[in-house]
């Protein structure tokens, strides 16, 4: 019996992660225009790709987008009218209500590879638009345009695009999709202001978040804005952003596991819970407080755990409830529903579970068994800090 053959080969291929940050990107803002105008195609092809939630809170939007494109004179060409798509989570319900769209707006407007697509909207729009891109042609240039505080600084930031399992209510969130580097990402605040007082405050959960696990002086910036950013004062918000999505982005580029292939998560703390509660609440609790919710899970479990230092969990439940967290009812979801959320976290790291917990604020170590009745503990202590039904 002959030896199997076998050849190998190492190859690297470098990718660059821009964010930009620019008031008025569609008016006196350069940067956008300069994006996607970088495609190797002259004039470049544009499909733009609205939230229709954005567009009921933008009316002249459209017209705004197609303005825009006019005064770039031979530099772009918009190969339609923007194409308006469905927004928020129901975005993300299977291919039907985004994914497909894009793809055929893509085909029938001839976007290739050296063409571009203009993606601007809240984060599970662009999760959508993003699998799209991916898809077509084995992946066209996006550019992301996010227009809520947890896309801006959060979900808009990373390489991650998916839409869930259509229909399914338990398991199926983020089953279908890609990891892509959009050719750029333009954040500019003046789009959230129009946004309700929900969604203005979403994006604190994610940078409360990543302030715990990479960089606790963020901690004490949100501190220090609370009354600031409850006023919706913009600049005090864009601030904030701006930490939380370079500290993302250095995370992706730093942090040596940019497409997930190894098992740590550590972005992800808070999240098996927050997951699990937005599904079983079928979407009715709403990101940002689902993850308000999961981090105190986590920093509970952390404290009995021995791993957390005592008085942390308490600390940070505050300072989410003064900033308007924590004030809405479990919409009938029981502590013990959220446990199966340990075992597709598992499943979803590939047969070993790997959980983040703080040690202290910016410093988290990995655990790999988690006592499910220490886990239920912690929800419950949560739970009981909630609004009754």
């Amino acid at each position: 019996m002959h030896a199997p053959d076998q050849f190998d080969g190492t190859f690297d291929v470098p990718f660059r992660h821009r964010i930009i940050f620019e008031r008025d990107a569609l008016g006196t803002g350069s940067a956008l225009a300069q994006t996607v105008a970088s495609a190797e195609e002259t004039p470049t092809r544009l499909l733009v790709v609205l939230d229709a939630g954005l567009v009921q809170a933008h009316r002249a939007l459209p017209s705004t987008v197609e303005d825009w494109c006019t005064r770039q004179g031979d530099a772009i060409t918009l190969v339609s009218a923007p194409l308006v798509v469905t927004g928020s989570e129901a975005a993300k319900d299977g291919m039907q209500p985004v994914v497909e769209p894009v793809i055929e707006a893509i085909r029938r407007g001839g976007i290739c590879r050296r063409s571009a697509v203009l993606a601007i909207g809240g984060g599970a729009m662009l999760d959508a638009v993003g699998l799209a891109t991916a898809l077509a042609h084995r992946g066209v240039r996006l550019i992301r345009m996010p227009t809520t505080t947890l896309a801006q600084g959060d979900a808009g930031i990373g390489v991650k695009n998916g839409v869930n399992q259509r229909g399914a209510v338990v398991g199926g969130k983020n089953l279908l999709g890609t990891f892509a580097v959009p050719d750029g990402v333009i954040n500019d605040a003046t789009l959230l202001q129009t946004l309700c007082d929900e969604h203005w405050r979403g994006g604190l959960a994610e940078a409360i978040k990543v302030a715990l696990v990479k960089d606790a002086s963020l901690l004490e910036a949100i501190e220090c804005k609370t009354d600031a950013l409850l006023g919706r004062d913009l600049d005090a918000m864009e601030s904030i952003l701006r930490k939380t999505a370079n500290l993302h982005l250095r995370h992706i580029v730093d942090g040596g596991d940019p497409f997930e292939s190894n098992l740590a998560r550590p972005l992800d703390f808070g999240h098996w819970a927050a997951h699990e509660l937005e599904n079983r609440s079928a979407w009715r609790i709403g990101h940002g407080e689902a993850v308000a919710i999961g981090l105190c899970i986590d920093l509970h479990l952390g404290e009995a755990m021995g791993i957390t230092t005592s008085g942390c969990a308490l600390a940070i439940q505050s300072q989410l409830q003064q900033l308007g967290f924590l004030q809405q009812s479990t919409c009938g979801v029981k502590p013990a529903d959220l446990l199966s959320g340990l075992e597709h976290f598992r499943q979803h790291l590939g047969g070993q579970l790997t959980i983040a917990m703080i040690q202290t604020p910016g410093h988290a170590v990995d655990v790999h068994e988690i006592d499910p009745t220490a886990a239920l503990t912690a929800v419950q202590r949560v739970f009981d800090a909630l609004p009754a039904e």
